[in-house]
């Protein structure tokens, strides 16, 4: 039996799906192509700072969480809508309340 809290969907994710190319040159390239949007609840996010070769780095995690019937994969991206770009780290399934959780880290751009 499946439960759902009411409210909690209330961000939009556009989903992006990596597809291999090569180009004139057989060099492999990795584009995104988008999929769908859907309802999301972002259920933690965390930034925090690191220090290499004496560069500062920003890094940015966010968990989302979606229903189970959409399909998506490790390496896809997801947008929140309007706002950062996210790669998919990994997937935790919740099969009893038909969740997935996508544990995501920001896009630098």
């Amino acid at each position: 039996q499946k439960t759902m809290r009411a409210g909690g969907m209330r961000y939009h994710l556009q989903l992006f799906c990596p597809v291999q190319t090569t180009n004139e040159y057989g060099e492999e390239q990795t584009t995104y192509t988008p999929t769908r949007t859907i309802w999301a609840e972002r259920v933690k996010w965390a930034g925090n700072r690191s220090e290499e070769v004496g560069e500062h780095f920003a890094a940015y995690t966010v968990t989302f969480r979606i229903r189970d019937v959409h399909p998506i994969g490790e390496g896809w991206r997801v947008q929140l809508m309007g706002e950062h770009l996210y790669t998919v780290m990994a997937i935790e399934p919740n099969r009893s309340k038909g969740m997935l959780s996508l544990l995501c880290q920001r896009v630098n751009v």
